[in-house]
């Protein structure tokens, strides 16, 4: 076998989340970006739409626009806290997939190495790489679960809660479906 499985598991092993132009996903540092619009900083989400200032929505549910408190009632409470809920649960996973990624890397490491010395046949050994990457595939979909379920909080904010209609377009339709469909491949 050569090595033309390598450099697809070690970019996988670093890739924690989906990402194409404006998707850009890092998680892992002290601020998490989640695209160009949205970012994760000590459970906090910052959410950055065009003409308006910035809004954030803590664990607690509560909305602040320009560091401003915004009133909200118990069931807006409750979406943005699935909101940021959704947030810190796609961290999780994106270091779940990374970590995944690592453990993928080292199998693939080890199944070449036993395909060099002659242990693993061809097939045992891209047999062994797809098991392994299948694992970063299940981790990477639930990113994009998270991303789904941002998007429907989002969504139902825009209607019940006027002052949060600005940042309505953080998460798109669109990038629910990009990070579906690059989790598939």
């Amino acid at each position: 076998m050569s090595f033309r499985y390598l450099p697809c598991v070690l970019a996988l092993a670093v890739l924690t989340a989906c990402s194409s132009g404006n998707d850009v996903q890092i998680f892992g540092g002290d601020t998490d970006v989640i695209n160009g619009h949205i970012t994760l900083h000590d459970g906090q989400v910052t959410i950055k739409a065009s003409g308006a200032p910035d809004a954030t929505v803590d664990q607690n549910g509560q909305l602040a626009i320009d560091g401003h408190d915004v009133a909200i009632n118990d069931a807006q409470r409750a979406l943005l806290q699935r909101y940021n809920g959704a947030a810190r649960q796609m961290r999780e996973h994106a270091m779940e997939a990374g970590k995944a990624g690592v453990a993928t890397a080292t199998k693939e490491l080890g199944a070449v190495a036993g395909k060099m010395t002659g242990a693993d046949t061809a097939e045992q050994t891209k047999q062994k790489v797809e098991e392994a990457a299948a694992t970063i595939k299940q981790a990477a979909a639930k990113i994009c679960e998270d991303v789904a379920d941002m998007k429907t909080a989002q969504d139902a904010l825009a209607t019940q809660l006027d002052a949060f209609k600005p940042y309505a377009t953080a998460v798109s339709e669109e990038h629910v479906e990009k990070c579906r469909k690059d989790t598939k491949h």
